[in-house]
């Protein structure tokens, strides 16, 4: 099976035969096309071009994170700068930067999250069951006693959905944009 995806994946992707790592190769007519028309932001922070971040992220889908990425951009030869080229490069190496910085700031306040609703359904069961078994319950009370423990359960249910889901859907895109930022990226014109 796994010679198989391998074998699939040298069809659709070339390999650098010394670094072992698969190449997502991307045609463009000019430097511009790689970043955000719309962000008037100098090169060295501007937004990726969001089609071009989906097809880099669906290229990388496609890869097992244990396989190392390269990026190869094909350029019509009359464009050739090594000014911008060296500028794009560092462009793209900031975007990943910056959205890594990003990424941990989201994990970390899913775990704050997870935390206090732990907390918040520890709270509640507490008071809801201890309220229960001193007071005799009159129809407010029980209400009250009843909501506070669905509330406990809500907010437990929330941290496992954090916990197992959200915080796994983060944790996927921080590995792959950890794997971006260490990918090489190179330029080739052709005529």
């Amino acid at each position: 099976m796994f010679r198989k995806k391998k074998n699939y994946l040298k069809q659709i992707y070339k390999m650098n035969p010394e670094t072992n790592a698969y190449i997502i190769e991307i045609s463009l007519d000019d430097y511009n096309e790689i970043f955000n028309g719309w962000d008037p932001s100098p090169i060295k922070r501007r937004d990726l071009d969001p089609d071009m971040v989906n097809f880099m992220e669906l290229c990388s889908s496609d890869i097992p994170l244990k396989y190392p990425l390269e990026l190869q951009f094909y350029m019509p030869e009359d464009q050739y700068s090594k000014e911008k080229e060296d500028l794009s490069i560092v462009g793209i190496k900031n975007n990943y930067d910056f959205t890594l910085h990003f990424i941990k700031k989201e994990l970390t306040l899913i775990r704050e999250k997870i935390a206090l609703y732990i907390m918040m359904a520890v709270a509640f069961l507490s008071v809801g069951y201890f309220s229960g078994s001193q007071i005799k319950l009159h129809f407010i009370k029980t209400i009250l006693k009843e909501g506070l423990s669905i509330g406990g359960w809500v907010f437990l249910w929330e941290a496992f959905s954090l916990f197992f889901f959200s915080r796994q859907e983060v944790y996927n895109r921080l590995k792959t944009y950890r794997r971006f930022q260490n990918t090489k990226i190179s330029f080739k014109y052709k005529q």
